[in-house]
């Protein structure tokens, strides 16, 4: 079958505003009911679909509770708290209120100090009568009490009576148990007075916070006993650390490694000991997206070793901070409750990857899956416009156009779209340097421009080819010859004619390839031969086994070969080869074929026939040339201007066949049968040889 109307291209088409997961609806519907149930999930399909990105988009305009994330010092250990919006705020607050009323200024106060006055006075008192009454017996025996820095002597002419002795040292004993009382009764005096003060306001912080209950009287435990002791508070010891408090809590962590994630305690050096404590713990990622979602790249949490403690946080729903040198000396932080959702972003190699796990499909159990082709309709050509302008892209509806139609090349089909958005706004921003807003021919030069950029090695092929270096016809005829199709891979394929040639003789070892026995051909290319034999078995089956032996080769072909979209090529000059009858050389072939004769569609036709053409253009276009491809494949027809251009003026042919017989006919320019019948005749001949019938 000719092809004869190839058109194909987009009609210019306006922008409209696109919502986040337009194309998209199997991964939208995953997430929603991922967020139904409150699991975890993991984003999947390739690189440059924006799929993080349209994630945090969809995630703008949804609301999230916002608890906020209080650690609670209690003497070596400290605790996780958490409180509603705004409560962890003003809890902190709160306490340090409580903290700022402890001054020195409060037991300055008229009647503590007139309190603290009758106590020292009455034992002064006291202590004044034990002394008085030791002076005047030592007075008595000639002796004279003395007050020394250390306490008190007696000293006079002669030693010291055994009896004065012992009544020294007894009346010092006494005097120092009654300074002992006095201190211990200021010291129940202060804490008294500081109690009254500091348990009305305490007992308002414990009615407001009753979660924080324990904590409260800890701390006002701590103020009462630094007021009886007449002792300086370390505040640092003692106030609550806010470690998450409003915000957003749609966090997308670009850098997960353990101490971003779960967060961490610093640490300082004081007198020369390292120490710590709440004020120098840093939040992680995992608390920063409490109440809400945890956003983060699935190769980076593998590469930076966080993906162990992130199963353990998730399987056990805690956070634990990760804690500092075991020498550091400071409180041992309790883990605080895992309250986000968390999503991991990936290629599918690595998400593949993850899956052979079998925890992480339990913890992860939404699968987020992005297409990475979605249907070409005008709706999602407009939503294209809307995403391009969303992200500062300036263009006209002809324009939009010009890039739907690279989103289909890129697609390979004319009636789908690539899904990878941002490889489309890589290709739009550079066509803006050339025109803003964009057109279509600003599109195809920025086009041409990486053409240009990729194509050196097509610029050296072609001018190897034109000096003959490489040997290939594209007229006349030739037995056991076909020009062949494939793509040279990289960052810009390229479709390329290769010269297939087969020679044919007596023997019994069949289809035999040289490119894979010398290991050039990859499994699938191995597949395709091994068919090509299947077909030759069935279709001369009456001849009865094949007494040929078939040597087939892609000429001039260094690397690996990969694919079966060669194979009814190689099959057409097997028969060739066979039947001596010559094929025409203007016609390219890419097509698979199946052991029953029926053509099959295969990758990249696009780019094979334009780069057929491409050479026809370069040795010399005769008209009559063309490319011969599976019906199949004609959906996939997504051909440059220049190529439908030619088709249509009839200087450049396509033939879609669906049978081995369409593709003789065209290739010999006879009927099947009749080619047929000559293989038919040769492989009987051979047979003949091996049996000895005849003499070679």
């Amino acid at each position: 079958m000719r092809v004869l109307h190839l058109t194909w291209f987009t009609p210019p088409t306006k922008p409209r505003p696109a919502p986040p997961f337009f194309g998209q609806e199997r991964a939208l519907k995953a997430l929603e009911s991922a967020f139904h149930q409150g699991g975890h999930g993991y984003l999947v399909g390739p690189s440059g679909l924006g799929k993080r990105k349209r994630f945090l988009a969809y995630l703008e305009g949804k609301a999230f509770p916002k608890e906020e994330l209080v650690y609670l010092p209690l003497g070596e250990e400290a605790f996780p708290l958490l409180l509603p919006e705004g409560e962890g705020r003003a809890l902190v607050e709160g306490v340090e209120a409580l903290l700022a009323e402890f001054t020195p200024s409060l037991f300055r106060e008229k009647g503590f100090l007139y309190a603290k006055s009758l106590v020292e006075a009455r034992y002064e008192k006291e202590a004044e009568a034990l002394l008085q009454d030791l002076a005047e017996e030592a007075k008595e025996k000639g002796f004279t009490l003395e007050a020394e820095e250390g306490g008190f002597t007696l000293s006079g002419q002669g030693p010291l009576p055994p009896e004065l002795s012992a009544r020294l040292e007894e009346t010092i004993l006494a005097y120092v148990d009654l300074r002992q009382k006095a201190q211990a009764q200021v010291a129940a005096l202060r804490r008294g007075f500081a109690e009254r003060f500091l348990l009305p306001k305490a007992e308002e912080l414990k009615g407001r916070f009753p979660q924080a209950g324990h904590y409260l009287h800890w701390l006002l435990e701590n103020f009462l006993r630094a007021a009886a002791l007449e002792e300086a508070l370390e505040a640092e010891k003692l106030l609550p650390r806010l470690l998450v408090e409003g915000g957003v809590r749609v966090v997308h962590e670009p850098n997960p490694t353990p101490e971003r994630l779960f967060g961490h305690l610093e640490y300082e050096v004081r007198e020369g000991a390292l120490t710590t404590h709440l004020g120098l713990l840093r939040p992680g990622a995992l608390h920063r997206a409490t109440g809400g979602v945890l956003v983060l790249e699935a190769h980076r949490v593998l590469e930076l070793g966080s993906y162990p403690l992130l199963k353990r946080a998730l399987a056990t729903g805690e956070v634990e901070p990760l804690a500092p040198r075991p020498e550091v000396r400071g409180p041992r932080l309790k883990p605080a409750p895992l309250k986000a959702q968390v999503f991991l972003v990936g290629p599918p190699e690595v998400m593949a990857f993850l899956e052979e796990d079998e925890e992480f499909l339990e913890l992860f159990p939404f699968r987020v899956e992005f297409a990475p082709e979605i249907p070409y309709t005008e709706e999602n050509v407009a939503y294209l416009g809307g995403f391009l302008e969303a992200e500062g892209v300036a263009l006209t509806p002809e324009g939009l156009a010009a890039l739907a139609d690279e989103a289909r090349r890129m697609a390979g089909h004319q009636g789908r779209l690539d899904a990878r958005l941002f490889r489309l706004l890589d290709l739009a921003k550079e066509a803006e340097a050339y025109r803003k807003p964009l057109d279509r021919e600003a599109v195809q030069r920025a086009l041409r421009a990486r053409e240009e950029r990729f194509g050196l090695e097509e610029e050296l092929y072609l001018q190897d080819l034109k000096e003959g270096v490489v040997a290939l016809e594209v007229q006349g005829e030739r037995v056991g010859e076909v020009n062949g199709l494939v793509v040279v891979e990289g960052p810009w394929p390229t479709g390329r004619p290769v010269r297939i040639t087969a020679q044919a003789g007596p023997g019994r070892e069949g289809i035999l390839s040289i490119d894979r026995e010398v290991g050039l051909g990859g499994q699938v290319f191995h597949k395709a031969v091994l068919t090509l034999a299947g077909y030759l078995r069935g279709t001369y089956a009456q001849v009865g086994a094949l007494s040929a032996t078939v040597s087939l080769v892609f000429e001039q072909s260094y690397g690996g070969i990969e694919g079966d979209s060669a194979g009814l090529a190689e099959l057409l000059a097997v028969l060739s080869a066979l039947s001596g009858l010559p094929l025409r050389q203007d016609l390219a072939v890419t097509g698979a074929i199946d052991q029953t004769g029926r053509v099959l569609a295969v990758g990249r036709v696009a780019e094979k026939v334009e780069g057929f053409f491409r050479i026809c253009q370069a040795l010399g276009p005769t008209g009559t040339q063309g490319v011969v491809l599976p019906k199949a494949n004609l959906p996939h027809l997504t051909l440059r201007e220049e190529v439908v251009g030619a088709v249509e003026k009839g200087t450049f042919h396509l033939y879609a066949v669906e049978a081995v017989d369409e593709a003789i006919e065209l290739l010999f320019g006879r009927k099947a049968y009749w080619v047929h019948e000559k293989v038919r005749e040769t492989l009987a001949h051979f047979q003949s040889l091996e049996n000895g019938e005849e003499k070679g």
